[in-house]
């Protein structure tokens, strides 16, 4: 695994086995796998936003009350 022998590895120590990876590392000191790349920017828009989670969050309990009401009607009918 080692091709070039002035290349510094990553040596951040494996959880399983507690030896060092001998992976090279990148320009930060780290490699790819042991806090290398970024995992993408920050979700801003989408199905999981703080805005998107509230209004699903209201549409819910909007549908809880009307299933309630219509469940009061269907009573009062019978």
């Amino acid at each position: 695994m080692r091709e070039n022998p002035m290349q510094s590895l990553c040596g951040a120590h494996c959880r399983t086995t507690g030896q060092p990876c001998q992976n090279y590392q990148m320009p930060n000191g780290r490699c790819r796998m042991h806090g290398g790349k970024s995992t993408g920017r920050p979700v801003t828009t989408g199905h999981y936003t703080k805005d998107s989670v509230t209004e699903r969050g209201r549409l819910i309990e909007i549908n809880r009350e009307i299933r309630a009401v219509l469940k009061a009607l269907k009573k009062s009918k019978t």
